[in-house]
């Protein structure tokens, strides 16, 4: 499991976390449940304005914020690495 780097994250007032990597912004939220799921989910913004979500939902804020700073710092590319371990 990558670990992310905690101290680059805010913590918003209502419960968001919120980074700036790469020169991309990103942002974890919870999604409370639907549809039988829930977890957290994170969006990046491109320095180009282009928004990309998640593909998945995640139980643990810290696998959301790793995956998310993977994805600005492959600029914007999904990382591989996860899925072939």
């Amino acid at each position: 499991m990558k670990h992310p780097e905690i101290s680059r994250w805010t913590r918003h007032e209502e419960g968001s976390y919120a980074a700036e990597t790469s020169g991309f912004s990103l942002v974890v939220r919870w999604q409370p449940e639907s549809a039988g799921r829930r977890g957290f989910r994170w969006v990046a913004t491109s320095p180009e304005g282009v928004v990309s979500k998640s593909p998945e939902l995640h139980e643990e804020i810290e696998l959301a914020m790793a995956e998310a700073e993977a994805f600005a710092a492959a600029g914007g590319e999904p990382d591989d690495d996860d899925e072939a371990a």
